[in-house]
C-alpha cells in the first residue's frame, strides 16, 4: 500500500466507519485519526439515569420585534451510562422568556421511556420520542426541546465513546466557518448612537467579518428600523456583511416594503420576516425581494422545511439543533437544504450549532452571541469560542460537542 493510501476498518458493533490511519496531508503533515481509541466489540452501552437542571440569572433587559428578553435561562440534561461515559446537552443561555421550569416535567416523561436503551442509537430515540410520540405530546414545542438536549447528550456520549467529535461525524467538511455577530436588540436608551457604537465594536475588537441587527419593533415602525439599517452601515462601512432579523413580528405587506428598502444598504439577507407556518407569504416575499430571506430558527421538523423550500420561501435556513430534536434531524435538514441548492447558517448557541454548521460544506455562517447580549457567556462555556482575526472560528477536534459547561459558574445560579 502506497504512503498516499490508508486503511480504513469498520466498528462493526456500532455499524460506524471510522479511520484507522489517515492519509498524510497535502503539505506533508501528518493528520490526526479520526477514532485514534475505537471501542472494542461488547454488548450495547445502556442509560441508566436522565437529569435535567434549570438555572437562571439576572441580565439586562433587551427584546427584539417579538420577544423581551429578561432574565438568562438555560436548561441542562445530562445522560449517564452503564458504561461510565456522560453526555451533556443544553438549550437557553440567550432564549427569550422561554419557561424553562417546564422543561423538567417533560424530562421525567421521557426518562423511563430511555433508560435501557442504546445511547448510541440517536436515530431512533429521536424518532420513537419524537415523531411517535406526536399525536401524545403534539408537533412540537418544549418537549422537543428538551428530546433536543437528550439527544444532544446522546451524541456527547457516542462522540466520547469513538473518540471522535461530532462535527466529524456529521461530516467534517470545514475545518474553520465564518461567523456573523448576533446584536443590535433594541434596549432601553438605546439609540442610533449606541447602536453604532454596539457594531463598531464587533467589527473592530470582535473580529466580525459580518454583523446583524434588530427590525421589526411596531414601535419604531419601517422608517424608524431604516435608520437603524442605515446608522449600522455608515458605521461599518461598505465592506462588512450587514443582516437583518425581525424575529416574525412582521405581516407580508410590512415585508414586502422591508424588501423594497433594505437594498440600497446592500442587506445581505433578511431573517425571520413572517410567521413561520405563512409558507405561501415567504414564497411571496422571496419572489419579490432581491435581498436573500433566511428563516427556520423556529420550525421543529423535517417536514416544516420541505414545506418552506417546497414554496421556494428561503434561500438560507437557520435550523436549531437545541430546537429541532437534536442532531439527527438537523442533519436531515442540512440534507434537504443541499439537495434544493440552499445554505444553512444555524440559529442559537453557538457551541452547539458550530459541530452541525462546519460539518457540511453548505454551512456558511456560525451564528455568534457576544457577552454584550450576555455578560454570563464570558464565561459560560469552556473553553472559550472566540472568532480568529479574519471572522472565522477554527472547529475543535475534542471528542463529543467539544465544549462544557462551566459548573462552578452555573452552580450559583441553580433553581430549585
Amino acid at each position: 500500500m502506497t504512503g498516499e493510501a490508508h486503511s480504513r476498518r469498520v466498528c462493526r458493533n456500532r455499524g460506524i466507519l471510522v479511520a484507522e490511519r489517515a492519509a498524510p496531508a497535502a503539505d506533508g503533515r501528518a493528520v490526526r485519526p479520526l477514532n485514534p481509541k475505537p471501542r472494542k466489540s461488547q454488548p450495547d452501552m445502556k442509560i441508566t439515569d436522565i437529569k435535567s437542571e434549570v438555572f437562571e440569572w439576572e441580565r439586562p433587559g433587551i427584546w427584539n420585534g417579538g420577544h423581551f428578553y429578561g432574565p438568562g435561562r438555560l436548561h441542562k440534561i445530562t445522560v449517564e451510562t452503564d458504561e461510565g461515559i456522560t453526555g451533556y446537552g443544553w438549550n437557553g443561555g440567550t432564549a427569550a422568556e422561554r419557561p424553562l421550569n417546564l422543561f423538567p416535567g417533560y424530562a421525567d416523561y421521557f426518562r423511563p421511556l430511555l433508560i435501557g436503551r442504546d445511547p448510541m442509537d440517536t436515530r431512533s430515540i429521536a424518532a420513537d420520542l419524537g415523531e411517535k410520540l406526536i399525536k401524545i405530546l403534539g408537533i412540537g414545542g418544549i418537549h422537543t426541546q428538551v428530546l433536543a438536549a437528550i439527544n444532544i447528550a446522546c451524541w456527547d456520549i457516542k462522540g466520547k465513546a469513538l473518540g471522535q467529535s461530532i462535527h466529524q461525524m456529521l461530516g467534517g467538511a470545514q475545518s474553520r466557518i465564518r461567523t456573523y455577530i448576533a446584536g443590535g436588540y433594541y434596549a432601553e436608551g438605546k439609540g442610533l448612537e449606541e447602536l453604532q457604537e454596539e457594531v463598531r465594536f464587533n467589527v473592530e475588537e470582535m473580529h466580525a467579518s459580518a454583523v446583524k441587527i434588530k427590525i421589526g419593533d411596531p414601535n419604531v415602525g419601517v422608517a424608524g428600523d431604516m435608520r437603524r439599517v442605515e446608522a449600522s452601515r455608515k458605521a461599518i462601512g461598505d465592506d462588512i456583511t450587514l443582516m437583518v432579523d425581525a424575529n416574525c413580528a412582521l405581516d407580508l405587506d410590512t415585508s414586502l416594503e422591508f424588501a423594497r428598502q433594505l437594498p440600497q444598504y446592500n442587506v445581505y439577507w433578511f431573517e425571520e420576516p413572517l410567521p413561520i407556518h405563512d409558507y405561501e407569504g415567504h414564497g411571496k416575499l422571496a419572489d419579490a425581494s432581491s435581498v436573500k430571506i433566511a428563516t427556520g430558527e423556529n420550525g421543529y421538523h423535517l417536514a416544516h422545511f420541505k414545506t418552506l423550500l417546497d414554496h421556494l420561501g428561503a434561500s438560507i435556513l437557520n435550523v436549531d439543533v437545541a430546537i429541532v430534536p437534536g442532531y439527527d434531524v438537523a442533519k436531515d435538514i442540512t440534507d434537504l437544504a443541499a439537495e434544493r441548492g440552499v445554505s444553512i447558517a444555524p440559529h442559537g448557541c453557538q457551541e452547539l450549532q458550530l459541530p452541525l454548521a462546519a460539518a457540511i460544506p453548505h454551512g456558511e455562517f456560525l451564528e455568534y452571541y457576544p457577552v454584550a447580549v450576555d455578560p454570563l457567556r464570558a464565561e459560560m462555556f469552556q473553553p472559550i469560542l472566540k472568532p480568529d482575526e479574519d471572522g472565522f472560528v477554527t472547529v475543535p477536534d475534542r471528542p463529543g460537542i467539544g465544549y462544557e459547561l462551566n459548573m462552578d459558574l452555573l452552580n450559583r445560579y441553580r433553581v430549585g
